[in-house]
């Protein structure tokens, strides 16, 4: 214990006076001449009684308010020798705010966040003139500056900071505050942390913060800790991740969102409501239960009526973290595609018809177009313009003027599929339609004859796959076991042009098996050898049917191009731009402008601010809802599960740790606080006894 006026200890002598009056007052007995002696002698003996209690309780209660009194005079300090060597003298003091997401959370109804910046303004009103301060929000991207005297610009800091969606790394902060006070001449460093002190916050399996000591050694720094949750639990449920997928199976435009809910709480929920809403009305709901610091999923299936960049909502309940119960993606519903599909080499065998795999497996669930069978006479009678996209399978090369026909409704945005056959001379189509093709052709070039008993070893095999294209995605790991596992017979070269990134598929000789290229708004596609089983077995092998199903979605422009917006709160996202359009500003869900920074064929937008769905314009201030993207809070900033105030403690050094802040920001009451309250109480039933 040590005291702030020792020389006031001088006082306590005065606790001798309650013995010395004691000792002189004892009053001698008085004879008195009475008749009933009997009588005389019991009441003495009672009366002596109570008066001898009552001196003895007179003299106890003066000689603690004479020992009080001096005590609380020389306010004495129940604190170990090493905090009161580091308590004395000027500190420089680095405060750090958590300003993250859980600083949100609303506590008795009042956001944690103003508990926060109240008890860092009341840290910075406590500190010394001579004490310069610098205030750090965590998280935060600037550097902390040096700390200074102006109180009044700190205060001012502390009153413009406002919470983020983003988790806070106390770790990294408390580091960067470390450094800001390296540079300080005051002989004290002080760290004050406002913080609520979430698991997911603050790492205590790293070393704590130091600092540089006057020998360069590192010295741990004074930490005071302000628990702006007074160590309450925290009770959380949060939606941490929704995935959209297709689903065919319950019929066309049926997606099916699987939304994954974590609670972190200590207490198991059950038939907790989960509404899935489309544009903002609520289409879907159902019940989903969590078990204590668990997660739990629930897969919610909506049927789109109209097809286009679609916004949809997943949202809990409200509970004390609203930010986190609703979550926003965007869901690129398929439009109603129709394929013209031209059979260049009708059979009545259905297995030896040259279209008859093609359009069955566009015909099975889930696929994205609707096929249109027609022969050659009565395809180039058609009105191409009514169709999405044209199929030429095994197709002779056509006339001039339904080449030219053709050139038009691809360059207009139509799609041409090309697959090779008998009947496909490359020289008549290099003549008549090169302007169709994605690459001249050169000759036909046969690897083996499929009924020649060797023709599974010496067929040609697929060796290498863009798995960056739309169409090749889902051919990724495993799943390129698929399309490898494909034998080719026969195949068509193409010329080369320099240019490999049109080739999404190469066999193991290095020809190309399959092309695609922009042309004009439209797109080409062009298989090397043919889509039925006169070339090759691909009919057969189990990548067929999605492989016809997305080229043919691409071929449309029904399959969603755009990768889905990853980006999370804080991170900078990649947008790439289409041909002839410019990204002039992008607004983040509450208007709030953020930064773009143009680069080739591509924009970066970020740090994103924010949750929800953000909106893209072009230099003129036209919307762009093609480049619209969507953004989700880590899990991490959800995260409400709190360390031990006692871990925390531990973690920093009990010695270093001045003192616990509570949830009221103030510090306890000090010793002698107490004791001028046990002065009082001894005067107070000093003067009721002697009223007795």
């Amino acid at each position: 214990m040590t005291f702030a006026h020792p020389w006031l200890l001088l006082g306590l002598l005065a606790a001798l006076i309650p013995l010395v009056v004691h000792l002189f007052d004892r009053r001698r007995p008085r004879v008195v001449p009475f008749g009933a002696l009997m009588f005389v002698l019991r009441s003495q003996k009672r009366t002596a009684s109570r008066l001898k209690l009552k001196r003895l309780l007179l003299y106890v209660l003066r000689t603690l308010l004479f020992l009080a009194v001096p005590l609380a005079a020389a306010m004495p300090s129940c604190v170990d020798e090493a905090k009161a060597q580091a308590a004395q003298g000027a500190a420089a003091t680095a405060v750090v705010v958590d300003v993250s997401l859980v600083l949100r959370f609303r506590a008795d109804g009042t956001p944690l966040f103003d508990e926060a910046r109240r008890q860092a303004k009341d840290a910075i009103a406590q500190l010394r003139t001579d004490e310069p301060v610098t205030v750090l929000p965590c998280p935060s991207s600037a550097a902390p500056l040096a700390p200074g005297f102006d109180k009044v610009r700190a205060l001012a800091s502390v009153d413009e900071l406002l919470p983020t969606a983003s988790p806070a790394d106390l770790n990294r902060c408390l580091d960067a505050a470390a450094r800001a006070l390296d540079d300080s001449p005051q002989p004290n460093r002080r760290l004050v942390v406002v913080s609520p002190f979430t698991s997911s916050s603050l790492r205590l399996e790293v070393p704590a913060p130091t600092i540089r000591g006057p020998q360069g050694t590192p010295l741990k720094p004074q930490v005071v800790l302000r628990d702006v949750a007074a160590e309450r639990a925290l009770p959380n449920r949060a939606i941490v991740d929704v995935k959209a997928d297709a689903a065919p199976q319950a019929g066309p435009k049926a997606w099916q969102f699987t939304v994954t809910v974590r609670n972190f709480s200590d207490e198991a929920l059950s038939d907790v409501p989960l509404e899935l809403r489309v544009g903002g009305v609520p289409v879907v709901k159902g019940f989903v239960d969590v078990g204590a610091h668990a997660t739990a999923q629930k897969a919610l299936t909506h049927r789109f009526q109209q097809a286009g960049l679609t916004r949809v909502t997943a949202a809990l309940p409200a509970d004390g973290l609203a930010d986190d119960d609703v979550r926003e993606l965007l869901v690129p519903v398929p439009k109603d595609a129709r394929l013209l599909v031209v059979d260049g080499a009708p059979s009545p065998n259905k297995y030896k018809d040259e279209a008859y795999f093609v359009v069955s497996a566009l015909s099975a669930a889930g696929s994205p177009v609707t096929p249109v069978l027609r022969d050659t006479e009565a395809a180039w009678r058609e009105d191409f313009a009514t169709y999405d996209a044209v199929a030429l399978l095994n197709v002779e090369a056509p006339p001039d003027e339904v080449a030219a026909r053709l050139e038009k409704f691809v360059a207009a945005g139509g799609g041409l599929l090309l697959a090779m056959g008998d009947r496909v001379d490359p020289d008549v189509w290099n003549r008549r339609a090169r302007g169709l093709l994605p690459r001249p052709f050169r000759v036909v070039k046969t690897a083996v004859e499929p009924s020649a008993p060797e023709a599974q070893t010496q067929a040609a095999r697929v060796d290498t796959l863009s798995s960056s294209h739309p169409v090749l995605a889902p051919f990724s790991g495993e799943a390129r076991e698929g399309l490898l596992a494909l034998r080719v017979y026969r195949y068509a070269l193409f010329e080369s042009t320099g240019a490999a990134d049109d080739v999404l598929a190469s066999l193991n000789d290095g020809a190309p098996l399959l092309v695609a290229q922009r042309k004009g708004k439209g797109r080409v596609m062009a298989f090397a050898t043919s889509l039925d089983r006169d070339w090759s077995d691909a009919p057969v092998r189990t990548a067929f049917l999605p492989l016809v199903q997305r080229s043919a979605a691409w071929l449309t422009a029904s399959l969603d191009e755009r990768e889905a917006a990853k980006g999370r709160v804080g991170d900078t996202l990649s947008l790439t731009v289409p041909d002839g359009k410019q990204v002039g500003a992008v607004d983040a869900p509450s208007g709030q402008p953020v930064p773009v920074r143009a680069g080739p064929g591509a924009v970066a937008v970020g740090p994103l601010p924010e949750p929800g769905l953000y909106a893209v314009e072009d230099t003129g201030g036209k919307p762009l809802p093609e480049l619209a993207f969507a953004v989700a809070l880590d899990p991490l900033a959800s995260d409400t599960e709190r360390h031990p105030a006692q871990s925390v403690r531990a973690w920093f050094g009990e010695d270093v740790v001045l003192s616990q802040g509570g949830g009221s920001g103030g510090t306890e009451a000090p010793v002698w606080t107490w004791l001028l309250v046990v002065a009082v109480l001894a005067f107070f039933f000093e003067g009721v006894l002697l009223r007795s």
